[in-house]
Protein backbone atom coordinates (compact mmCIF):
# COMPACT_ATOMS: atom_id res chain seq x y z
CA UNK A 1 0.00 0.00 0.00
CA UNK A 2 1.21 3.50 -0.79
CA UNK A 3 2.27 5.72 2.13
CA UNK A 4 0.00 8.43 0.75
CA UNK A 5 -3.42 8.74 2.36
CA UNK A 6 -4.87 10.57 -0.61
CA UNK A 7 -7.22 8.49 -2.80
CA UNK A 8 -6.19 7.94 -6.39
CA UNK A 9 -8.07 9.64 -9.23
CA UNK A 10 -9.62 6.29 -10.11
CA UNK A 11 -10.84 5.83 -6.53
CA UNK A 12 -12.28 9.34 -6.44
CA UNK A 13 -14.02 9.12 -9.78
CA UNK A 14 -16.32 6.23 -9.14
CA UNK A 15 -18.34 5.94 -5.93
CA UNK A 16 -19.89 2.74 -7.21
CA UNK A 17 -16.48 1.06 -7.38
CA UNK A 18 -15.98 1.91 -3.72
CA UNK A 19 -19.20 0.13 -2.83
CA UNK A 20 -18.10 -2.89 -4.83
CA UNK A 21 -14.79 -2.96 -2.98
CA UNK A 22 -16.79 -3.56 0.20
CA UNK A 23 -15.42 -4.45 3.56
CA UNK A 24 -11.88 -5.01 2.25
CA UNK A 25 -11.38 -1.39 1.24
CA UNK A 26 -12.78 -0.17 4.54
CA UNK A 27 -10.57 -2.56 6.48
CA UNK A 28 -7.49 -1.48 4.56
CA UNK A 29 -8.42 2.15 5.23
CA UNK A 30 -8.48 1.45 8.96
CA UNK A 31 -5.08 -0.22 8.77
CA UNK A 32 -3.59 2.71 6.84
CA UNK A 33 -4.95 5.32 9.25
CA UNK A 34 -3.84 3.33 12.29
CA UNK A 35 -0.28 3.21 10.98
CA UNK A 36 -0.24 6.88 10.00
CA UNK A 37 -1.50 8.11 13.38
CA UNK A 38 0.08 5.39 15.57
CA UNK A 39 -3.39 4.70 16.98
CA UNK A 40 -2.47 1.46 18.73
CA UNK A 41 -0.30 3.44 21.19
CA UNK A 42 -2.80 6.28 21.66
CA UNK A 43 -3.92 6.76 25.26
CA UNK A 44 -6.59 9.12 26.52
CA UNK A 45 -6.89 9.53 30.29
CA UNK A 46 -4.84 6.36 30.70
CA UNK A 47 -7.10 4.30 28.43
CA UNK A 48 -5.80 2.63 25.27
CA UNK A 49 -8.66 4.26 23.43
CA UNK A 50 -8.47 2.82 19.92
CA UNK A 51 -9.51 -0.75 20.85
CA UNK A 52 -12.52 0.79 22.63
CA UNK A 53 -13.55 2.76 19.53
CA UNK A 54 -12.40 0.66 16.58
CA UNK A 55 -15.29 -1.77 16.04
CA UNK A 56 -17.90 0.88 16.82
CA UNK A 57 -16.46 3.23 14.22
CA UNK A 58 -16.47 0.39 11.69
CA UNK A 59 -20.19 -0.17 12.30
CA UNK A 60 -21.00 3.51 11.76
CA UNK A 61 -18.93 3.62 8.60
CA UNK A 62 -20.53 0.45 7.24
CA UNK A 63 -24.02 1.74 8.05
CA UNK A 64 -23.33 5.00 6.23
CA UNK A 65 -21.77 3.19 3.26
CA UNK A 66 -25.09 1.61 2.25
CA UNK A 67 -23.33 -1.72 1.70
CA UNK A 68 -25.76 -3.59 3.93
CA UNK A 69 -29.07 -1.96 3.13
CA UNK A 70 -31.50 -4.71 2.13
CA UNK A 71 -33.45 -7.16 4.26
CA UNK A 72 -35.24 -6.90 7.60
CA UNK A 73 -33.92 -8.63 10.70
CA UNK A 74 -36.16 -11.13 12.44
CA UNK A 75 -37.61 -9.95 15.74
CA UNK A 76 -37.36 -12.06 18.88
CA UNK A 77 -40.39 -14.33 19.06
CA UNK A 78 -40.85 -16.56 22.10
CA UNK A 79 -42.75 -19.78 21.62
CA UNK A 80 -45.82 -20.18 23.87
CA UNK A 81 -44.59 -23.38 25.50
CA UNK A 82 -41.15 -22.00 26.41
CA UNK A 83 -40.65 -21.79 30.17
CA UNK A 84 -40.26 -18.21 31.36
CA UNK A 85 -38.70 -16.94 34.57
CA UNK A 86 -41.27 -15.21 36.82
CA UNK A 87 -39.16 -14.01 39.74
CA UNK A 88 -37.62 -10.67 40.57
CA UNK A 89 -35.15 -9.08 38.18
CA UNK A 90 -31.93 -11.12 38.39
CA UNK A 91 -29.67 -8.13 37.67
CA UNK A 92 -31.21 -6.23 40.57
CA UNK A 93 -30.73 -9.19 42.90
CA UNK A 94 -27.07 -9.55 41.90
CA UNK A 95 -26.38 -5.84 42.19
CA UNK A 96 -27.99 -5.71 45.64
CA UNK A 97 -25.87 -8.65 46.76
CA UNK A 98 -22.72 -6.99 45.46
CA UNK A 99 -23.43 -3.56 46.95
CA UNK A 100 -25.10 -4.44 50.24
CA UNK A 101 -24.56 -8.14 50.82
CA UNK A 102 -27.38 -8.75 53.29
CA UNK A 103 -29.97 -7.19 50.98
CA UNK A 104 -29.27 -9.84 48.34
CA UNK A 105 -31.78 -12.54 47.34
CA UNK A 106 -32.47 -15.44 49.69
CA UNK A 107 -30.71 -13.55 52.49
CA UNK A 108 -30.58 -14.76 56.09
CA UNK A 109 -33.81 -15.36 57.97
CA UNK A 110 -33.24 -12.22 60.05
CA UNK A 111 -33.94 -10.11 57.00
CA UNK A 112 -35.74 -12.54 54.74
CA UNK A 113 -38.65 -14.54 56.23
CA UNK A 114 -38.66 -18.27 55.47
CA UNK A 115 -42.00 -18.05 53.69
CA UNK A 116 -40.68 -15.40 51.28
CA UNK A 117 -37.42 -17.30 50.80
CA UNK A 118 -39.37 -20.41 49.90
CA UNK A 119 -41.42 -18.49 47.36
CA UNK A 120 -38.27 -17.03 45.83
CA UNK A 121 -36.75 -20.48 45.49
CA UNK A 122 -39.96 -21.74 43.91
CA UNK A 123 -39.77 -18.93 41.35
CA UNK A 124 -36.24 -19.97 40.45
CA UNK A 125 -34.62 -16.80 41.74
CA UNK A 126 -30.81 -17.05 41.66
CA UNK A 127 -28.97 -17.23 44.98
CA UNK A 128 -26.07 -14.78 45.22
CA UNK A 129 -25.26 -15.20 48.92
CA UNK A 130 -22.02 -17.01 48.16
CA UNK A 131 -20.48 -15.27 45.16
CA UNK A 132 -17.04 -16.42 46.33
CA UNK A 133 -17.99 -19.90 45.09
CA UNK A 134 -17.98 -18.61 41.52
CA UNK A 135 -14.68 -19.50 39.85
CA UNK A 136 -15.51 -18.22 36.37
CA UNK A 137 -17.76 -15.73 34.61
CA UNK A 138 -19.61 -16.71 31.41
CA UNK A 139 -20.96 -14.15 28.93
CA UNK A 140 -23.01 -16.00 26.28
CA UNK A 141 -24.05 -14.92 22.79
CA UNK A 142 -27.20 -12.82 22.34
CA UNK A 143 -28.61 -14.92 19.46
CA UNK A 144 -30.65 -18.00 20.39
CA UNK A 145 -33.06 -20.51 18.90
CA UNK A 146 -36.75 -19.73 19.45
CA UNK A 147 -37.41 -23.32 20.53
CA UNK A 148 -34.64 -23.29 23.16
CA UNK A 149 -33.89 -19.67 24.10
CA UNK A 150 -32.32 -20.80 27.38
CA UNK A 151 -29.59 -22.67 25.48
CA UNK A 152 -26.77 -20.73 23.85
CA UNK A 153 -24.95 -23.42 21.92
CA UNK A 154 -21.51 -21.81 21.79
CA UNK A 155 -21.20 -21.20 25.53
CA UNK A 156 -23.29 -24.15 26.74
CA UNK A 157 -20.45 -26.73 26.79
CA UNK A 158 -18.44 -24.43 29.08
CA UNK A 159 -21.53 -23.66 31.20
CA UNK A 160 -22.15 -27.40 31.59
CA UNK A 161 -18.49 -28.04 32.47
CA UNK A 162 -18.44 -25.29 35.10
CA UNK A 163 -21.77 -26.12 36.71
CA UNK A 164 -22.28 -24.22 40.00
CA UNK A 165 -18.79 -22.77 39.70
CA UNK A 166 -19.98 -20.28 37.04
CA UNK A 167 -21.66 -16.91 37.32
CA UNK A 168 -23.52 -16.84 34.00
CA UNK A 169 -24.57 -13.37 32.86
CA UNK A 170 -27.50 -12.77 30.54
CA UNK A 171 -27.23 -11.04 27.17
CA UNK A 172 -29.90 -9.62 24.90
CA UNK A 173 -33.65 -9.99 24.62
CA UNK A 174 -33.69 -13.78 24.93
CA UNK A 175 -32.41 -13.59 28.49
CA UNK A 176 -35.35 -11.47 29.57
CA UNK A 177 -37.12 -14.79 30.21
CA UNK A 178 -34.23 -16.47 32.09
CA UNK A 179 -32.93 -16.02 35.63
CA UNK A 180 -29.62 -14.64 34.40
CA UNK A 181 -28.60 -11.05 35.31
CA UNK A 182 -28.44 -9.29 31.95
CA UNK A 183 -25.51 -7.05 31.11
CA UNK A 184 -27.94 -4.51 29.64
CA UNK A 185 -29.70 -4.16 33.01
CA UNK A 186 -26.43 -4.04 34.95
CA UNK A 187 -25.13 -1.34 32.60
CA UNK A 188 -28.26 0.67 33.33
CA UNK A 189 -27.65 0.50 37.08
CA UNK A 190 -24.01 1.51 36.63
CA UNK A 191 -24.99 4.46 34.45
CA UNK A 192 -27.57 5.77 36.91
CA UNK A 193 -24.98 5.70 39.69
CA UNK A 194 -21.98 7.22 37.96
CA UNK A 195 -23.12 9.01 34.81
CA UNK A 196 -22.71 12.59 36.04
CA UNK A 197 -19.34 12.30 37.78
CA UNK A 198 -17.98 10.32 34.81
CA UNK A 199 -19.28 12.93 32.37
CA UNK A 200 -17.52 15.73 34.28
CA UNK A 201 -14.27 13.77 34.57
CA UNK A 202 -14.22 12.94 30.86
CA UNK A 203 -15.13 16.49 29.85
CA UNK A 204 -12.16 17.81 31.81
CA UNK A 205 -9.78 14.96 31.01
CA UNK A 206 -9.87 14.81 27.21
CA UNK A 207 -7.19 17.13 25.85
CA UNK A 208 -7.18 19.31 22.73
CA UNK A 209 -4.44 17.12 21.29
CA UNK A 210 -6.77 14.11 21.61
CA UNK A 211 -9.56 15.94 19.82
CA UNK A 212 -7.18 16.93 17.03
CA UNK A 213 -5.78 13.41 16.66
CA UNK A 214 -9.28 11.95 16.42
CA UNK A 215 -10.29 14.61 13.87
CA UNK A 216 -7.31 13.67 11.68
CA UNK A 217 -8.17 9.98 11.88
CA UNK A 218 -11.81 10.68 10.92
CA UNK A 219 -10.79 12.83 7.98
CA UNK A 220 -8.44 10.14 6.71
CA UNK A 221 -11.04 7.37 7.08
CA UNK A 222 -13.70 9.38 5.29
CA UNK A 223 -11.27 10.36 2.53
CA UNK A 224 -10.05 6.83 1.92
CA UNK A 225 -13.48 5.20 2.00
CA UNK A 226 -15.70 7.96 0.63
CA UNK A 227 -18.20 7.36 3.45
CA UNK A 228 -19.22 9.53 6.41
CA UNK A 229 -18.60 8.74 10.08
CA UNK A 230 -21.67 10.63 11.26
CA UNK A 231 -22.72 10.80 14.08
CA UNK A 232 -19.20 10.27 15.49
CA UNK A 233 -17.22 12.75 13.41
CA UNK A 234 -16.16 14.54 16.61
CA UNK A 235 -14.45 12.75 19.49
CA UNK A 236 -17.12 10.50 21.10
CA UNK A 237 -16.60 11.32 24.76
CA UNK A 238 -19.55 9.08 25.55
CA UNK A 239 -17.51 6.00 24.61
CA UNK A 240 -14.87 6.92 27.17
CA UNK A 241 -17.53 7.78 29.77
CA UNK A 242 -19.22 4.40 29.28
CA UNK A 243 -15.86 2.65 29.48
CA UNK A 244 -15.11 4.15 32.92
CA UNK A 245 -18.64 3.57 34.23
CA UNK A 246 -18.95 -0.04 33.14
CA UNK A 247 -15.40 -0.99 34.08
CA UNK A 248 -16.07 0.28 37.62
CA UNK A 249 -19.34 -1.65 37.85
CA UNK A 250 -17.99 -4.98 36.62
CA UNK A 251 -14.92 -4.66 38.85
CA UNK A 252 -17.24 -4.45 41.85
CA UNK A 253 -19.07 -7.60 40.76
CA UNK A 254 -16.01 -9.61 39.82
CA UNK A 255 -14.18 -8.70 43.06
CA UNK A 256 -16.98 -10.42 44.99
CA UNK A 257 -16.19 -13.70 43.22
CA UNK A 258 -13.09 -15.90 43.19
CA UNK A 259 -13.16 -16.01 39.38
CA UNK A 260 -9.91 -16.22 37.44
CA UNK A 261 -11.49 -16.59 33.99
CA UNK A 262 -14.12 -14.90 31.85
CA UNK A 263 -15.50 -17.05 29.02
CA UNK A 264 -17.17 -14.79 26.46
CA UNK A 265 -18.88 -15.38 23.13
CA UNK A 266 -18.34 -12.42 20.77
CA UNK A 267 -15.92 -10.85 23.24
CA UNK A 268 -16.47 -7.21 22.29
CA UNK A 269 -17.46 -5.75 25.68
CA UNK A 270 -14.25 -3.86 26.30
CA UNK A 271 -15.20 -2.30 29.69
CA UNK A 272 -16.24 -5.70 31.08
CA UNK A 273 -13.06 -7.30 29.77
CA UNK A 274 -10.95 -4.42 31.07
CA UNK A 275 -12.50 -4.89 34.52
CA UNK A 276 -11.66 -8.59 34.50
CA UNK A 277 -8.08 -8.09 33.30
CA UNK A 278 -7.48 -5.31 35.83
CA UNK A 279 -8.18 -7.93 38.53
CA UNK A 280 -5.76 -10.43 37.02
CA UNK A 281 -8.45 -12.50 35.32
CA UNK A 282 -7.95 -14.10 31.90
CA UNK A 283 -10.52 -13.50 29.14
CA UNK A 284 -11.21 -16.42 26.80
CA UNK A 285 -13.32 -15.93 23.68
CA UNK A 286 -15.47 -18.83 22.50
CA UNK A 287 -15.82 -18.80 18.72
CA UNK A 288 -19.29 -18.19 17.29
CA UNK A 289 -18.61 -17.03 13.73
CA UNK A 290 -16.12 -16.03 11.08
CA UNK A 291 -12.72 -14.59 11.96
CA UNK A 292 -10.92 -12.81 9.16
CA UNK A 293 -8.35 -10.16 8.34
CA UNK A 294 -11.20 -7.64 8.33
CA UNK A 295 -12.72 -8.67 11.67
CA UNK A 296 -11.61 -5.60 13.57
CA UNK A 297 -12.00 -7.17 17.01
CA UNK A 298 -9.46 -9.79 16.00
CA UNK A 299 -7.09 -8.54 13.30
CA UNK A 300 -4.22 -6.26 14.40
CA UNK A 301 -1.56 -5.71 11.69
CA UNK A 302 1.95 -5.74 13.07
CA UNK A 303 0.81 -7.71 16.15
CA UNK A 304 0.89 -4.78 18.63
CA UNK A 305 0.14 -5.16 22.32
CA UNK A 306 -3.60 -4.48 22.65
CA UNK A 307 -5.51 -4.21 25.91
CA UNK A 308 -9.10 -5.21 26.74
CA UNK A 309 -9.30 -7.91 24.03
CA UNK A 310 -9.37 -11.66 24.80
CA UNK A 311 -6.16 -13.23 26.09
CA UNK A 312 -7.03 -16.48 24.36
CA UNK A 313 -9.41 -17.62 21.63
CA UNK A 314 -10.93 -21.10 21.47
CA UNK A 315 -11.57 -22.00 17.84
CA UNK A 316 -13.15 -24.86 15.93
CA UNK A 317 -10.17 -25.61 13.68
CA UNK A 318 -6.83 -24.44 12.31
CA UNK A 319 -8.46 -22.73 9.32
CA UNK A 320 -10.07 -19.94 11.33
CA UNK A 321 -6.95 -18.13 12.52
CA UNK A 322 -4.47 -19.08 9.81
CA UNK A 323 -2.83 -16.12 8.10
CA UNK A 324 -4.28 -13.44 10.42
CA UNK A 325 -2.05 -11.06 12.37
CA UNK A 326 -3.29 -11.21 15.94
CA UNK A 327 -2.35 -8.94 18.82
CA UNK A 328 0.87 -9.73 20.68
CA UNK A 329 0.41 -12.24 23.47
CA UNK A 330 -2.97 -13.49 22.32
CA UNK A 331 -3.03 -17.29 22.07
CA UNK A 332 -5.29 -19.73 20.23
CA UNK A 333 -6.54 -23.13 21.34
CA UNK A 334 -8.30 -25.45 18.87
CA UNK A 335 -11.17 -27.14 20.69
CA UNK A 336 -12.69 -28.77 17.61
CA UNK A 337 -16.21 -28.78 16.28
CA UNK A 338 -19.38 -27.94 18.14
CA UNK A 339 -21.49 -30.85 19.39
CA UNK A 340 -24.12 -30.01 16.77
CA UNK A 341 -21.59 -30.12 13.93
CA UNK A 342 -19.96 -33.29 15.21
CA UNK A 343 -23.34 -35.06 15.40
CA UNK A 344 -24.13 -34.22 11.78
CA UNK A 345 -20.64 -35.12 10.56
CA UNK A 346 -20.80 -38.49 12.32
CA UNK A 347 -24.03 -39.33 10.50
CA UNK A 348 -22.22 -39.21 7.12
CA UNK A 349 -25.37 -38.07 5.34
CA UNK A 350 -25.42 -39.08 1.67
CA UNK A 351 -25.31 -36.27 -0.89
CA UNK A 352 -28.44 -35.74 -3.00
CA UNK A 353 -27.33 -35.55 -6.67
CA UNK A 354 -28.03 -32.17 -8.23
CA UNK A 355 -29.01 -30.46 -4.96
CA UNK A 356 -27.69 -26.94 -4.34
CA UNK A 357 -28.31 -25.01 -1.11
CA UNK A 358 -28.08 -21.22 -1.17
CA UNK A 359 -27.50 -19.81 2.31
CA UNK A 360 -29.17 -16.55 3.27
CA UNK A 361 -27.86 -13.94 5.72
CA UNK A 362 -29.32 -10.94 7.54
CA UNK A 363 -29.22 -7.56 5.79
CA UNK A 364 -28.22 -8.90 2.36
CA UNK A 365 -30.71 -11.78 2.28
CA UNK A 366 -32.82 -10.42 -0.56
CA UNK A 367 -29.74 -9.78 -2.66
CA UNK A 368 -28.74 -13.41 -2.18
CA UNK A 369 -32.28 -14.54 -3.02
CA UNK A 370 -32.20 -12.61 -6.29
CA UNK A 371 -28.94 -14.35 -7.20
CA UNK A 372 -30.59 -17.69 -6.35
CA UNK A 373 -33.54 -16.86 -8.61
CA UNK A 374 -31.26 -15.98 -11.52
CA UNK A 375 -29.15 -19.09 -10.99
CA UNK A 376 -32.10 -21.48 -10.67
CA UNK A 377 -33.71 -20.06 -13.80
CA UNK A 378 -30.52 -20.76 -15.76
CA UNK A 379 -30.02 -24.25 -14.34
CA UNK A 380 -33.45 -25.98 -14.33
CA UNK A 381 -31.66 -29.35 -14.07
CA UNK A 382 -30.63 -28.57 -10.47
CA UNK A 383 -32.74 -28.57 -7.30
CA UNK A 384 -32.02 -25.21 -5.61
CA UNK A 385 -32.94 -24.75 -1.94
CA UNK A 386 -32.80 -21.26 -0.45
CA UNK A 387 -32.12 -21.76 3.28
CA UNK A 388 -33.28 -18.84 5.38
CA UNK A 389 -31.16 -17.48 8.21
CA UNK A 390 -32.83 -17.67 11.68
CA UNK A 391 -33.15 -13.87 11.63
CA UNK A 392 -34.93 -13.84 8.24
CA UNK A 393 -38.71 -13.55 8.09
CA UNK A 394 -40.10 -16.09 5.63
CA UNK A 395 -43.02 -13.78 4.73
CA UNK A 396 -40.60 -11.16 3.41
CA UNK A 397 -38.76 -13.67 1.23
CA UNK A 398 -41.87 -15.49 0.02
CA UNK A 399 -43.39 -12.13 -0.91
CA UNK A 400 -40.28 -11.15 -2.85
CA UNK A 401 -40.25 -14.49 -4.64
CA UNK A 402 -43.91 -14.19 -5.65
CA UNK A 403 -43.70 -10.54 -6.68
CA UNK A 404 -44.32 -10.34 -10.47
CA UNK A 405 -41.74 -7.57 -10.76
CA UNK A 406 -38.95 -10.01 -9.86
CA UNK A 407 -39.83 -12.23 -12.82
CA UNK A 408 -41.22 -15.77 -13.00
CA UNK A 409 -40.50 -17.95 -9.99
CA UNK A 410 -38.29 -20.90 -11.05
CA UNK A 411 -40.05 -24.18 -10.38
CA UNK A 412 -36.79 -25.74 -9.17
CA UNK A 413 -36.30 -23.13 -6.41
CA UNK A 414 -37.81 -23.60 -2.94
CA UNK A 415 -37.57 -21.77 0.38
CA UNK A 416 -36.62 -23.63 3.56
CA UNK A 417 -36.91 -22.19 7.05
CA UNK A 418 -36.99 -24.64 9.98
CA UNK A 419 -37.78 -27.91 8.20
CA UNK A 420 -34.13 -28.95 8.56
CA UNK A 421 -31.13 -27.41 10.25
CA UNK A 422 -28.58 -25.59 8.11
CA UNK A 423 -26.06 -28.31 8.86
CA UNK A 424 -28.40 -31.06 7.73
CA UNK A 425 -29.31 -29.43 4.43
CA UNK A 426 -25.63 -28.56 3.81
CA UNK A 427 -24.58 -32.14 4.54
CA UNK A 428 -27.02 -33.59 2.00
CA UNK A 429 -26.31 -30.99 -0.72
CA UNK A 430 -23.58 -31.37 -3.32
CA UNK A 431 -22.97 -27.64 -3.50
CA UNK A 432 -23.34 -24.80 -0.97
CA UNK A 433 -23.59 -21.20 -2.17
CA UNK A 434 -23.42 -17.99 -0.14
CA UNK A 435 -21.53 -14.79 0.58
CA UNK A 436 -19.69 -14.70 3.94
CA UNK A 437 -21.72 -17.03 6.14
CA UNK A 438 -19.98 -19.29 8.64
CA UNK A 439 -22.17 -22.01 7.14
CA UNK A 440 -19.96 -21.98 4.02
CA UNK A 441 -16.99 -23.06 6.11
CA UNK A 442 -19.22 -25.66 7.73
CA UNK A 443 -19.97 -26.85 4.21
CA UNK A 444 -16.25 -27.27 3.50
CA UNK A 445 -15.96 -29.18 6.76
CA UNK A 446 -18.77 -31.49 5.61
CA UNK A 447 -17.10 -32.19 2.27
CA UNK A 448 -19.38 -30.04 0.11
CA UNK A 449 -18.33 -27.97 -2.89
CA UNK A 450 -18.45 -24.28 -1.98
CA UNK A 451 -19.26 -21.28 -4.19
CA UNK A 452 -19.11 -17.66 -3.02
CA UNK A 453 -20.96 -14.80 -4.72
CA UNK A 454 -19.20 -11.47 -4.44
CA UNK A 455 -21.87 -9.49 -2.66
CA UNK A 456 -20.85 -7.06 0.12
CA UNK A 457 -18.87 -8.77 2.84
CA UNK A 458 -17.55 -11.68 0.76
CA UNK A 459 -14.00 -10.59 1.58
CA UNK A 460 -14.38 -12.16 5.03
CA UNK A 461 -14.07 -15.52 3.29
CA UNK A 462 -11.15 -14.57 1.06
CA UNK A 463 -8.91 -17.10 2.91
CA UNK A 464 -11.34 -19.86 1.92
CA UNK A 465 -10.96 -18.82 -1.71
CA UNK A 466 -7.23 -18.13 -1.57
CA UNK A 467 -6.63 -21.55 -0.03
CA UNK A 468 -8.42 -23.25 -2.90
CA UNK A 469 -11.27 -24.49 -0.70
CA UNK A 470 -13.96 -22.45 -2.48
CA UNK A 471 -14.53 -20.61 -5.76
CA UNK A 472 -15.76 -17.02 -6.05
CA UNK A 473 -18.04 -15.55 -8.72
CA UNK A 474 -18.99 -11.96 -9.47
CA UNK A 475 -22.67 -12.76 -9.94
CA UNK A 476 -25.22 -15.47 -10.70
CA UNK A 477 -24.14 -15.59 -14.34
CA UNK A 478 -20.58 -16.36 -13.30
CA UNK A 479 -21.85 -19.06 -10.95
CA UNK A 480 -23.83 -20.66 -13.79
CA UNK A 481 -20.74 -20.70 -15.99
CA UNK A 482 -18.40 -22.14 -13.36
CA UNK A 483 -20.47 -24.35 -11.11
CA UNK A 484 -19.64 -27.61 -12.88
CA UNK A 485 -15.93 -27.03 -12.23
CA UNK A 486 -16.20 -26.79 -8.43
CA UNK A 487 -14.01 -29.14 -6.40
CA UNK A 488 -14.37 -30.67 -2.93
CA UNK A 489 -12.06 -29.43 -0.13
CA UNK A 490 -9.20 -31.85 0.58
CA UNK A 491 -9.10 -32.04 4.40
CA UNK A 492 -12.44 -31.66 6.15
CA UNK A 493 -10.82 -31.62 9.62
CA UNK A 494 -8.77 -28.52 8.76
CA UNK A 495 -11.97 -26.50 9.22
CA UNK A 496 -13.49 -28.34 12.18
CA UNK A 497 -11.13 -30.47 14.22
CA UNK A 498 -12.16 -33.43 16.30
CA UNK A 499 -14.10 -32.35 19.34
CA UNK A 500 -12.06 -31.74 22.48
CA UNK A 501 -13.08 -32.74 26.01
CA UNK A 502 -14.28 -29.36 27.29
CA UNK A 503 -14.92 -30.72 30.79
CA UNK A 504 -11.32 -31.85 31.11
CA UNK A 505 -9.96 -28.54 29.78
CA UNK A 506 -12.09 -26.48 32.17
CA UNK A 507 -11.26 -28.67 35.17
CA UNK A 508 -7.57 -28.36 34.38
CA UNK A 509 -7.82 -24.55 34.16
CA UNK A 510 -9.55 -24.27 37.53
CA UNK A 511 -7.41 -26.87 39.31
Amino acid sequence: MSNSLEPSAEESSNDESKVDAGIASIGEAFFAVEAAEDLYNWRVMGVQIWPVMRSRLLKYLMANSGLFASGVGKQVDFYEDVEQYRGRKPAKLLWRAVRFGWLGPLASAAFYPRKIAGAAAHLGEPDYRNLKSKQAIVVPFATRDGNEPHIEKFAQPVIDALGDRALVLGVGTWDKITNRPRVEDLNGYFNRLWHYPAAVIVRLGVKKADLAKYARAVTMLETLTGFSLEPVRTFPRWMLRIFFIQKRGYRKIFKRTSAKYVFAVNAARMPLQAAAQSLGMKVIELQSGVFSKYSLQFSWPGSPKIEYIPDEIWTWGDYWTSGIERAAGQSVRVIGSTAEFEAVRDRRIAKVPGQVVVLSQPLIGLDILQAAIDFAASRPDLNVIFKLHPRNEIEEFAGYLDDPSTGPRPTNLSLMQFEKSSLEVIAESEISVGVFSTALIEAAGLGAKVAIIKLPGWEHLAPLIDGGYASAFDDAAGLVAGIDGLKNPADEYFFYGRRANIQAIVDDLLA
